[in-house]
């Protein structure tokens, strides 16, 4: 009797254990997708520090689940934390090299932490291993394009476009990469500008010329005026150049030989400068060769939004009776196609805007507002409109309604 309540006690326990073995088998994959699944949850409802929280929580107890490292690592690279993000991606790599979330998250990781160069050996070295790649192609494209090598990136992006020639990325990115690739652009501008009363209709055409050089981009514009019967010319040079990463200049030099309406020589320099969080500032400044030459200084803060860039600016214009000082605030929406945009423009203050000839400085102030849409026509064309209404008083007269029609053309080749 002893011998046969033994044996039916190891049979029970042998029950208990392949039963909690199979619970394990089918509950488990359950109750791991629950935790995924809600963490998800409460990253898209705002609440990812509770979602990593809850990732953490149960690698501590699980740390074999790959699905969840791999979450859990998107999540902080989300968060901005990008050496953790880095390390879990991997440990997941190491253990599980084909995990093709793991190595899309680790590219992105050193794209958004400003390491495009590791994110490019990274897709070179899994196309060397699994071949041609819709999205590792994607990827090395945007490393490359990121280290300004565009002509690099174009080719990885038509080898993506001969394994899939409708991938709507790689044809937006291709467009893109062909006009980045267009190194001369030449324009016409045409500004037809007119009064409430008493001044009559000023007119103004400006041909420019530029060419983008590894150093920067080189520009020669050449304007002329009619206004009050007279005729003014000037011409100008001007030089954006790379400076680093996140730093470019502006320098400008233009030369009126009549000085009539125009000054007779005219000087800018700028510094930009990308900041975090997607912010940039500037300060530069201007000088006038008038008969008494004019200095003004100007400085600028933009914060992009998404598909937006708000952007304000200040000059300071000092004189004999003090500083006087314009503000102006610009917001402008990124439209779907690549240099397409709209820019709506508000300022108070004297010369609310880059000024370049007398009239625009002998305001006393003014309150202006300019609605400006930029639009690609096919590859090589692009036009602008700009329409305005600035309400201003002037040193030589009375209060006046100024309107603004500008529109332009450009060709890039």
């Amino acid at each position: 009797m002893g011998w046969f309540a033994a044996t039916r006690r190891v049979w029970r326990l042998l029950l208990a254990t392949v039963l909690a073995a199979l619970a394990l088998t089918v509950l488990a994959p359950q109750a791991r997708a629950g935790i995924l699944e809600e963490a998800r949850a409460l990253s898209s409802r705002g609440q990812r520090a509770a979602g990593l929280r809850l990732l953490e929580d149960h690698l501590k107890t699980d740390p074999a689940d790959v699905d969840a490292r791999v979450l859990y690592g998107l999540m902080l690279s989300w968060e901005g934390r990008y050496d953790d993000a880095r390390r879990e991606f991997q440990a997941v790599l190491a253990g599980h090299p084909d995990y093709t979330d793991a190595v899309t998250g680790l590219i992105n990781v050193e794209l958004w932490s400003k390491h495009p160069e590791r994110a490019e050996r990274i897709a070179s070295r899994e196309l060397e291993r699994k071949g041609a790649n819709t999205g590792l192609l994607y990827a090395q494209a945007r490393a490359l394009r990121a280290q300004n090598r565009d002509r690099e990136a174009l080719e990885a992006i038509n080898q993506l476009l001969v394994v899939d020639p409708t991938n709507q990325d790689a044809l937006a990115e291709e467009r893109s990469l062909r006009q980045s690739l267009q190194q001369w652009k030449t324009g016409f501008t045409r500004t037809f500008e007119w009064f409430n009363h008493g001044a009559g209709t000023w007119n103004q055409s400006d041909f420019d010329l530029s060419r983008a050089t590894p150093l920067g981009t080189v520009g020669a514009e050449f304007s002329r005026a009619d206004r009050y019967g007279m005729h003014s010319d000037i011409a100008e040079i001007s030089f954006y150049p790379h400076i680093r990463r996140g730093t470019y200049g502006y320098l400008a030099f233009g030369y009126s030989p009549d000085g009539a309406l125009f000054p007779t020589y005219r000087l800018g320099a700028e510094i930009f400068q990308s900041l975090p969080a997607g912010m940039e500032m500037s300060m530069g400044y201007r000088k006038f060769g008038f008969s008494q030459y004019t200095n003004l200084y100007t400085g600028s803060l933009g914060k992009y939004l998404g598909n937006w860039l708000l952007t304000t600016r200040v000059y300071l214009t000092p004189d004999a009776l003090g500083v006087s000082h314009s503000v102006s605030l610009s917001a402008r929406r990124f439209l779907r196609n690549p240099g397409d945009y709209i820019d709506l423009r508000f300022g108070t203050g004297a010369s609310p805007f880059d000024p370049r000839s007398k009239e625009e400085l002998a305001s006393l102030k003014a309150l202006s507002g300019y609605v400006q849409w930029r639009k690609s026509l096919g590859l090589h064309w692009t036009s602008d409109l700009l329409v305005g209404l600035a309400l201003e008083d002037r040193l030589h007269g009375v209060a006046l309604e100024h309107y603004v029609l500008q529109s332009s053309l450009f060709y890039k080749f």
